[in-house]
């Protein structure tokens, strides 16, 4: 089943899993769109927590989508 996610930054991403949502959210990045998707989670939670000072789990991607809804990058 297909979930479309609203971004904060008023992007949209339709995936099938947190795995395929992970691979569109760096795909479509400006900065880690060359890395792997473990790499790229590391990196854009470093970011958010930089700007928004909040931890963003990055041992699985079902962990990084959850912290993301949660701390409001993924609106619900």
């Amino acid at each position: 089943m297909i979930r479309n996610y609203e971004l904060l930054d008023g992007g949209r991403i339709a995936a099938s899993s947190p795995e395929e949502f992970v691979r569109l959210l760096r795909e479509g990045s400006l900065f880690d769109f060359d890395c792997t998707d473990a790499e790229f989670m590391m990196n854009f939670a470093t970011r958010y927590n930089e700007v928004h000072g909040v931890a963003i789990a990055t041992d699985t991607p079902e962990h990084f989508v959850a912290d993301l809804q949660k701390n409001g990058y993924i609106k619900s």
